[in-house]
């Protein structure tokens, strides 16, 4: 809506309103922005607090995670230093039996810890009990094919325990095994290094299966030499629990948990186990956070490394859930705001509403006044009453003056109307009657004029019909004629075939006689034949009483019976052909018989139509000739109704003008007296 079309009061409303609006606008939008900027710092802030408190529980973790590791190795190896104490006890006590009794307790020691795969005792040549010599092969005693004394008792499955003595190919075996190193190493290490020794992580076959173990190997020392080792082989499935174990402590499962040797070889891994005893990746995933904590599995050993790894997203779940609190906080700290400033630009435009509404009241008292006068009749008789002396007083008082010189003109007008009405309602009452006249008129001669026009088709129609009838007659005295003609031609036919029929009857009868003759013939052919087959059979039989002499004739005696044998079957054959042919005539001459009596009936009828086909005829003619006489009658009639009808149309030609006319005036009539009307409503509107 145009600015200029609107009151004064909503145009003090609005631009004071737009003001107000733009002043709460520019102080919501730096309240909006002081906020985000409070909110980001707040973010950033909590953020990084949360995730170093993250890191540190990661990092806490991961220590756990190694001490409990430690304490696996540690108890191995409390185990086998107080093993290799007991050794050296019972070195220095000596005795016949030693080699017996280091080999019991060996066994003891190892029964009475499930967990430990192996328990091997190694001693330099003779450095046991300078008796190698005396115990060449003594496996039982823990001696080698040398007298060495290299005890090893394994434990496959707990409490089942196997004694060995280690050959010397195997002390000496320096090949490089699974984990890198020489397979003799838990051997050499001890004893170059004259330190405990930890292996890195190694498989073995156990029991049939290949086992993840290691070794811890401690040296024997006298007067600062190495004289012997003590060693434990140990598995390492229990590091794989342990990692299952501390994945579902990290972070509910959604971490996962790593344990390398010191050449980085996998001990435990929970993400995947095939990948045991094969060297870790140090690459880190795109998304992921890796924490390695470093310890000493055992005193003086290389150090192991427990490794964390944790999706970004979990360490900053909570800083992600807190930021969203906040955010949250800070929207409805924002709408808020919105809401308050909302009511606040509610509150001021309803105040600049208020004030405009108190300067334009005065306004609006006059033009109420005004339109009470505009809707009141139009009385003019009434004037505005405002005493007040300001600009509305001067537009009051030449309001009145205008009345003051309207009233009387509009006075008169409302005369001179009643005057002009009074004369248009008789002029439009006379056109009335002459258009109600002028249409009954046109009325009747339109019935005149449609009954002038059916009986115009009628005497057509009929002409029409009678001449097509007088054709239709013609047509079928021609007709009777044709038939007239055929009949007759057709009864010759018919008289031709019977005659042919009587003498093919003849004939066919003729052909019955014949084959009753060929029939007999056929009779002496069959008679002769059985007489010739019974010379032929007695001349065989004599032939066979000639002997050697009547063969030859034998054989001709046997042909000729033969040749009259097939001429009795070709009789028979004959003679049922003939017996066939006879019946087949015998029934063609009685359908003859039939056709020829049918005939003669068909002729018989023929006879009898010829009379009738005549009588119709001339019955026909007879139609023919009235019809033309009907058909020459209508058309005369038809030009007479022509004449009649083109009289009507000229008077309806003219009756239709003069309706015309007379409905013109009628309706001129009428718009003058509307047009009288409502002048005369108009002047009404006014009091005078």
């Amino acid at each position: 809506m145009p600015l200029r079309r609107l009151s004064i009061q909503w145009k003090i409303t609005l631009l004071a309103g737009l003001c107000l609006l733009a002043i709460v606008a520019l102080l919501v939008a730096t309240s909006l922005t002081q906020a985000q900027r409070s909110a980001a710092l707040v973010s950033q802030a909590s953020t990084a607090m949360l995730d170093n408190s993250a890191r540190q529980r990661l990092q806490a973790h991961a220590q756990t995670q190694a001490l409990r590791v430690q304490r696996y190795f540690m108890d191995a190896y409390q185990y086998a230093n107080g093993f290799a104490r007991l050794v050296q006890v019972l070195k220095a006590r000596g005795g016949s039996d030693l080699r017996t009794e280091l080999t019991r307790q060996a066994r003891a020691s190892l029964a009475g810890n499930p967990d430990v795969i192996g328990l091997y005792l190694v001693f330099q040549p003779n450095a046991l009990d300078q008796q190698d010599s005396q115990h060449l092969g003594q496996e039982a005693m823990g001696s080698n094919e040398r007298g060495r004394f290299s005890l090893y008792w394994s434990q496959p499955r707990p409490g089942a325990l196997e004694l060995e003595a280690m050959p010397e190919a195997m002390l000496g075996d320096a090949s490089i095994g699974s984990n890198g190193a020489a397979k003799n190493r838990w051997l050499t290490c001890p004893q170059d290094t004259a330190t405990t020794c930890m292996l890195e992580p190694y498989l073995d076959e156990v029991n049939g299966r290949q086992v993840l173990m290691t070794s811890i190997a401690l040296p024997l020392l006298e007067q600062g030499k190495v004289v012997g080792v003590v060693g434990l082989d140990i598995g390492l499935a229990n590091l794989q629990q342990l990692s299952l174990d501390g994945r579902r402590e990290l972070f509910d499962g959604q971490g996962h948990v790593s344990i390398a040797s010191a050449a980085g070889l996998l001990a435990g891994n929970s993400r995947d186990a095939s990948v045991l005893g094969k060297p870790m990746d140090n690459a880190v995933a795109d998304g992921l956070l890796r924490v390695a904590h470093p310890f000493a599995p055992i005193p003086g050993a290389a150090p192991w490394q427990v490794l964390l790894e944790l999706p970004e997203s979990v360490l900053q779940a909570p800083a992600v859930a807190l930021n969203q609190r906040l955010d949250a906080h800070s929207q409805n700290a924002n709408l808020n705001s919105l809401l308050i400033g909302l009511g606040a630009a509610i509150a001021g435009l309803l105040l600049v509403w208020l004030t405009a509404r108190g300067v334009t009241r005065p306004i609006l008292a006059v033009a109420a006044r005004l339109q009470d006068i505009a809707s009141g009749e139009g009385d003019l008789t009434r004037r505005l009453d405002y005493a007040r002396q300001d600009e509305l007083g001067q537009l009051t008082h030449w309001f009145n003056r205008f009345l003051d010189k309207l009233q009387p003109v509009i006075a008169q007008v409302k005369g001179s109307l009643q005057e002009a009405r009074g004369t248009a309602d008789q002029s439009a009452a006379i056109a009335s009657q002459t258009s109600n006249g002028m249409q009954q008129q046109h009325r009747e001669i339109e019935q005149v004029a449609t009954a002038a026009n059916e009986m115009s088709a009628t005497a057509l129609d009929v002409a029409h019909n009678a001449s097509q009838a007088a054709q239709a007659a013609r047509a079928a005295d021609q007709a009777s004629r044709e038939g007239l003609q055929l009949i007759d031609s057709t009864r010759q036919g018919i008289d031709r075939l019977a005659a042919g029929m009587n003498t093919a009857m003849d004939e066919a009868r003729a052909l019955e006689g014949r084959s009753g003759q060929i029939g007999s013939v056929l009779e002496v052919i069959r008679t002769i034949a059985e007489q010739t087959n019974l010379l032929a059979l007695n001349a065989a039989i004599e032939a066979a009483r000639a002997g050697e002499a009547g063969r030859g004739f034998a054989v001709v005696a046997d042909e000729v019976r033969g040749l009259a044998q097939r001429t009795q079957v070709s009789v028979e054959e004959i003679r049922q052909v003939i017996e066939g042919l006879q019946q087949g005539t015998q029934d063609v001459v009685g359908a003859m018989h039939e056709g020829q009596r049918q005939a003669q009936a068909s002729a018989a009828r023929m006879e009898q139509a010829l009379p009738a086909l005549q009588r119709i005829g001339e019955a026909v003619t007879v139609i023919s000739d009235m019809n033309l006489q009907i058909a020459s009658a209508a058309e005369e009639q038809s030009a007479v109704a022509e004449e009649v009808n083109r009289n009507v149309a000229g008077i309806r030609d003219v009756t239709e003008s003069l309706a015309g006319q007379a409905d013109e005036s009628a309706r001129i009539s009428q718009a003058l007296n509307r047009l009288a009307n409502q002048q005369q409503a108009l002047m009404e509107q006014f009091r005078v």
